[in-house]
């Protein structure tokens, strides 16, 4: 079977289906199953936060990136009801929304060429780092607890 989360299949409908599988399963149930586990533990305590990251491809569309986009876009409705479900606990629920990021998705849409890689990221002329990403997060944690940094979108300062 071809490594269908790379992006290697994309030319056949089974692939395109295959990627999308594999990104819905972790993107957006792997969350509800995680969430689904943490979160009436921190009902229970009376305090918590959960925080998802989703990605700017929730609010804007890229080209080949359908069934990723589509992923986020859940992230992102998910994040939001959550929100609602839990204004009366003392639980927080905050989407971190970054754009480009130097991550290995994009080494791994175009099968481990460095090179490509390299080159994609060089087009854009900048990129965040996953750091970048972590200090957001941290920003939105260290909110005092009756604060809530309900979405943060990130983005490089080149990008609008």
């Amino acid at each position: 079977m071809p490594d269908t989360t790379s992006g290697a299949a994309l030319g056949s409908t089974r692939g395109l289906w295959m990627i999308g599988r594999t990104w819905i399963e972790t993107n957006v149930n792997g969350l509800i199953r995680v969430t689904r586990a943490v979160a009436p533990g921190m009902v229970a305590r009376g305090a918590g936060d959960i925080v998802n990251i989703g990605s700017i491809s929730a609010l804007r569309v890229a080209p080949d990136m359908a069934a990723y986009s589509a992923s986020k876009a859940a992230v992102h409705a998910f994040s939001d009801v959550l929100r609602a479900d839990f204004a009366d606990t003392r639980v927080r629920v905050t989407e971190i929304l970054p754009g480009l990021t130097r991550t290995e998705i994009v080494l791994k849409r175009v099968r481990g060429d460095k090179t490509r890689a390299d080159e994609y990221f060089k087009s854009f002329k900048m990129a965040l780092e996953p750091e970048d990403v972590a200090a957001a997060v941290l920003f939105a944690l260290r909110q005092p607890a009756h604060a809530m940094i309900a979405q943060l979108v990130i983005l490089p300062t080149n990008r609008y």
